[in-house]
């Protein structure tokens, strides 16, 4: 639905928590005057693997990380399949295709599968694998098998199916899955691909002939690229491959294509979505963003961290620290593949009875970094120490060193991206990161959804006249179900003082 996959931004905010979590204490210190700040050392130097790019006959890339200081090799395929390219009133075709993937092929069953991956000692699905160099050649037979010749077995795609239904129920009882699909729905509008998600009728739609077509489409060499790395060189891997797959046709259809653009944002408005007696309200506010290959990306990454980003960012120490509303509050751009648009959310789990003051906290802060308190020198610094110092364990192990050149590959970013890193981010300047606040995030033109208790929320949120709140009675539905969103506006905008 609207989470995507993105390992640089995944690691990049769990660690940029525990930096966060190390500098707190030593900032405590030197608030109280018990003792003298520790100051952070140098940033330790970041050994990244060269990216050793090669073209197989039929099309397929191939980026090899040579590394032969650990016996292993680690080997991912980035398959270019988004749920964006479900077929209309099919939602899950992309992703019921990927997992049917382990449930056979033409030549093995599941069970076959399961005995082939014991023979090896390691887990072999159809998007890679973690073995010794020895097995490289038939774990690499295994995933091709599974990756190449997808049987797609009916009882297997009913029980998939039944259990995907199952979860979806389950979600529905889940506040932050509600919020998440309102948001969708809300700001990219309900027919536009970004806000397309799984329903139980969606999923039941769904036949075999489906998968294989949707297989059979994008499961082709110009949606796919291989990243080996580790304990190997290019020329083994290059060779294993080209035998493998010399008999992989070329066509298909165009993985990369590009939803049309979501509508311009309109005004901030308010989606109250109603959970009777729920004791917390989640709120999540966020709005469209530029692609990755912005020139503000940067700077943009060092605001987040300083508005949301961190444990000492401006939205946890307000929300959390001073207030006490909330156990935590974070912000993220969360990107897709260019030129698509990123989007910008911010996101708390709040107390019921402080969920009107949460939300005035939450536009209060994104106002005033951007007018009455920038963006100070002190929180550039930290910002950038979080970016730089976390660098290093993006490439602490074999795994991670193929997640980092996968993002790489799947954003489309220079092969040399990781080696000048720390230099860009180290040229941001105040004026930069002051700049970018200014333009790039905008209070007056939010979409924000709070999914809690409609009786004990609504009067508090007309009241402070933040935006105009529209009340919502159930979950959006596809463009081509029954409409079951029922809007009642309840208090006009007040504007900003």
């Amino acid at each position: 639905m609207r989470r995507l996959p993105s390992a640089v931004l995944s690691v990049a905010l769990s660690i940029a928590l525990s930096v966060a979590l190390a500098w707190a204490p030593a900032a405590a210190a030197q608030t109280d005057g018990s003792r003298p700040a520790p100051v952070p050392g140098p940033a330790p130097a970041v050994r990244v693997p060269a990216i050793q790019m090669r073209t197989l006959h039929n099309g397929v890339r191939v980026a090899v990380l040579e590394n032969h200081d650990f016996p292993v090799v680690d080997v991912q395929a980035v398959v270019v399949a988004p749920a964006v390219l479900d077929p209309p009133g099919k939602s899950g075709v992309s992703a019921l295709t990927a997992q049917m993937l382990a449930e056979g092929t033409t030549t093995r069953s599941a069970d076959a599968i399961a005995d082939a991956e014991a023979d090896l000692g390691t887990a072999v699905s159809a998007r890679g694998f973690y073995t010794v160099p020895r097995y490289f050649e038939p774990a690499l037979a295994l995933m091709l098998d599974e990756l190449l010749h997808p049987a797609f077995p009916e009882p297997a795609l009913e029980r998939i199916k039944a259990n995907t239904i199952a979860r979806l129920d389950r979600q529905r009882a889940q506040p932050a899955y509600v919020a998440g699909r309102v948001f969708a729905a809300a700001l990219y509008g309900p027919a536009h691909p970004y806000a397309r998600t799984e329903t139980e009728g969606s999923v039941r739609a769904i036949t075999r002939n489906d998968l294989i077509a949707f297989h059979r489409d994008y499961y082709r060499p110009r949606n796919v690229t291989f990243i080996v790395a580790g304990d190997i060189t290019p020329e083994r891997a290059v060779t294993a491959l080209e035998h493998a797959l010399v008999d992989w046709p070329t066509g298909g259809k165009d993985g990369w294509a590009t939803p049309a653009p979501p509508p311009p944002p309109g005004p901030t408005r308010i989606y109250l979505y109603d959970r009777p007696t729920s004791p917390q309200s989640v709120v999540l506010a966020g709005s469209l963003g530029p692609p990755r290959d912005s020139r503000d990306y940067y700077a943009l990454e060092l605001l987040n961290t300083i508005v949301g980003g961190a444990f000492n960012s401006r939205l946890n120490l307000s929300l959390r620290e001073v207030h006490g509303y909330t156990y935590g509050a974070s912000s993220g751009f969360l990107y897709r593949r260019v030129p698509q648009p990123s989007t910008f959310e911010v996101e708390t789990d709040v107390a019921t009875a402080k969920t009107d003051s949460s939300v005035a906290d939450v536009l209060d802060e994104l106002r005033t970094i951007r007018s009455t308190r920038p963006v100070s020198d002190s929180e550039l610094t930290f910002a950038k120490r979080t970016e730089t110092l976390s660098l290093p364990l993006q490439f602490a192990t074999v795994p991670a060193t193929a997640e980092a050149a996968a993002a790489l590959l799947e954003f489309r970013l220079p092969l040399d991206y990781y080696d000048h890193l720390t230099r860009r981010f180290e040229g941001v300047t105040l004026r930069d990161v002051r700049s970018v606040a200014e333009r790039r995030l905008d209070p007056e033109h939010l979409t924000v959804v709070v999914v809690g208790d409609r009786k004990a929320v609504e009067p508090g949120l007309a009241a402070m006249h933040l935006a105009p709140t529209m009340v919502l009675d159930s979950l959006p539905r596809p463009p081509d179900a029954p409409p079951a969103m029922a809007h009642h506006a309840t208090a006009p905008a007040r504007p900003a003082s």
